[in-house]
């Protein structure tokens, strides 16, 4: 996840909700589906083309999810929670997960028009908390533009908001701020400088590092289970086992040498091999 949040955790969940739910929807390709029908490897389909634009998944209870892609890479995940929110990898995992329970929407945008959205869980931070009818939103706007700013200018009205966003200095969406505010805090969030890294290939890369050390833990386990039993044997015969049972599956293994234990050693061997595994169990 990248070191800015963005408004993650300066206004609530339901807001950041409603401004993901009223985003730009001039480019729809699929509109309140049902999610079983979409999957499985959707999100592999969209990588696979390239895709730009984001996807809005709505849960039970109006909670809501949201992925956006540029140019097939995953850069921004959320999923509203019910006390709370998720956002990076995690949020990536619990939004893939229930995708076949979820209502579906899903729709393009040019790629320059995905960093401006980002900025809303990934930006950083230039303007948080200003009373907003005290701001001459000209005045506030003008500099932008001239700078040629790229990121999101947010209205927080109680339970409700509204955003507008510009990339490069220009009004995305055909949406213009109003000329003054009579109510509600503004915040004003930058895109990131760099592209956000890949959410998908980080829970890729988390995926197969938890794999790994889950499959090194059987194996010490097992170790020390035959070390109990053998004596000075163990090591010569986990290089047997390693040989034999070798794959990466580690609930495959697990259970592979649970089921070894029991048949070649005793019943005792593999709840030994269980709390070693496990030793807050």
């Amino acid at each position: 996840m990248s070191v800015y949040q963005g408004l993650l955790e300066r206004i609530s969940p339901s807001l950041m909700g409603h401004l993901l739910d009223a985003l730009s929807r001039r480019d729809p390709l699929v509109g309140h589906a049902p999610g079983g029908l979409l999957i499985p490897e959707l999100i592999e389909r969209l990588r696979g083309e390239g895709f730009s634009g984001y996807l809005l998944a709505r849960f039970s209870g109006e909670e809501r999810g949201w992925l956006a892609f540029y140019r097939g890479r995953l850069l921004g995940a959320w999923r509203q929670t019910t006390y709370g929110h998720l956002s990076g990898t995690v949020a990536y995992r619990a939004v893939q997960r229930e995708l076949g329970l979820a209502t579906l929407s899903l729709y393009r945008l040019q790629p320059d028009d995905l960093p401006p959205l980002v900025a809303l869980t990934q930006g950083s931070l230039r303007l948080t908390g200003v009373e907003a009818r005290e701001v001459a939103v000209e005045n506030l706007m003008q500099p932008l533009v001239q700078e040629q700013f790229t990121g999101a200018l947010v209205l927080e009205d109680g339970l409700v908001g509204q955003a507008w966003f510009l990339a490069r200095g220009k009004y995305l969406f055909e949406a213009l701020p109003p000329a003054r505010f009579a109510a509600g805090v503004l915040h004003l969030v930058q895109a990131p400088n760099q592209t956000p890294p890949d959410l998908y290939e980080q829970a890729q890369q988390e995926d197969r590092a938890q794999r790994s050390l889950r499959i090194s833990t059987a194996w010490n386990a097992a170790h020390e289970v035959l070390k109990e039993y053998m004596g000075r044997g163990a090591s010569l015969a986990l290089e047997r086992l390693q040989h034999i049972y070798a794959t990466d599956d580690p609930a495959s293994l697990e259970k592979t040498l649970r089921r070894w234990m029991t048949e070649s050693l005793e019943p005792h061997a593999a709840v030994l091999f269980d709390r070693l595994l496990r030793p807050t169990l």
